[in-house]
């Protein structure tokens, strides 16, 4: 009898010490699924993108071309953008480059929708504020034919979009599939000191 209810404590024990076990096993499993850390795919650059953008299309692009957003991240990080010369600026070849420019905003009339086909086009304001849009092809309608050189074609201003007012707090990033609408005037008295990165598609 005394064998028996020796028998019956130790597998009692047994059951219990294994449960336990298996209650540590779960909740570590369930940790490690629920901790989730971020890839810094902006290689530390700090400035937050912009809500518009379309963060699946960068991150498809990002995969196959890993070494162009490394390297537009790097140098937007590095560099002193504040003493930036207007112009160009190589940063890989005509796979990845800079463009500088200081303008005063226009009038929104003055100001029409573009899209490009051979590269993304990068914007940030690196001072000042501007409205800023974004739409989709199947809603603009061409001003002009698709100029290959200059890798630009515009559209009619009226199409529905998205605006937000760009500042330095944001950067929009827009695709071939992205008429944007840049460069329009939020308020009286403010210029722009904006660069825009050319990423080769």
């Amino acid at each position: 009898m005394r064998t028996t209810n020796q028998l019956i404590t130790l597998l009692i024990i047994i059951t219990m010490t294994c449960s336990c076990g298996n209650i540590k096993k779960n909740n570590s499993i369930a940790t490690s699924a629920t901790d989730s850390t971020e890839v810094d795919w902006k290689y530390g650059w700090t400035v937050a993108a912009s809500p518009i953008l379309d963060m699946d299309a960068l991150k498809k692009h990002q995969v196959q071309y890993p070494e162009r957003w490394k390297a537009t991240f790097e140098y937007l990080k590095n560099t002193d953008l504040g003493r930036l010369s207007p112009g160009e600026h190589e940063i890989i070849g005509r796979e990845v480059y800079a463009i500088v420019s200081e303008y005063t905003p226009k009038e929104a009339t003055e100001c029409n929708f573009e899209a490009h086909r051979k590269y993304i086009d990068f914007q940030y304001l690196i001072s000042g504020k501007e409205k800023m849009g974004v739409t989709t092809l199947d809603k603009v309608v061409p001003i002009c034919e698709y100029d290959e050189e200059k890798d630009i074609v515009f559209f009619k201003p009226d199409a529905s979009a998205i605006y937000e007012v760009a500042t330095p707090d944001l950067f929009y990033v827009f695709f071939p599939k992205d008429p944007h609408r840049p460069s329009i005037k939020d308020e009286d008295g403010v210029t722009v000191k904006k660069i825009v990165i050319k990423i080769k598609m």
